[in-house]
């Protein structure tokens, strides 16, 4: 079963990246993101299958989705996407940390040894995870692999 997913703004999280984050701020946030909501929500379930179809069953529920104004970079746990007027590298980096939650841990006895690896092994994937969406983020791909390929 394919995991309930949840977009969620939040003005206390967002005050941790960011000290002079207003509710005024928050609002505009969201209005900003409503295109990249959009976009997500039209290929949510052909994201969340080929990721499976790719990696492993979904193990969790419920991923709760943050998107934050004032960080660098979006992490997997809890998931949160950096925003970006480019709604398409959003939904690129969202597709990365949903991948981030449904593949092994790194561990000693797991498979993966350092977050590189991860990242090299996951870059293996995304192509093929895009092949199950009608939508062309090839550019997009290649700037997330400059990012996490470094």
């Amino acid at each position: 079963m394919l995991p309930k997913t949840e977009i969620r703004y939040s003005w206390v999280y967002n005050k941790q990246f960011y000290q002079e984050f207003t509710f005024e701020d928050l609002k505009q946030l969201k209005e900003d993101s409503k295109e990249f909501e959009k976009l997500f929500k039209k290929y949510r379930a052909k994201i969340l299958k080929a990721i499976e179809k790719e990696t492993r069953q979904w193990e969790k529920k419920y991923i709760p989705i943050y998107i934050i104004k004032a960080h660098r970079i979006s992490f997997s746990d809890p998931l949160t996407i950096n925003y970006r007027e480019n709604t398409k590298f959003m939904l690129i980096m969202l597709i990365h940390e949903l991948l981030h939650n449904n593949i092994p841990k790194m561990s000693k006895s797991g498979s993966f040894k350092t977050v590189k690896e991860v990242h090299l092994y996951m870059s293996t994937l995304i192509p093929k995870i895009l092949n199950n969406i009608p939508l062309d983020l090839t550019e997009e791909n290649k700037i997330l692999d400059k990012i996490t390929l470094r």
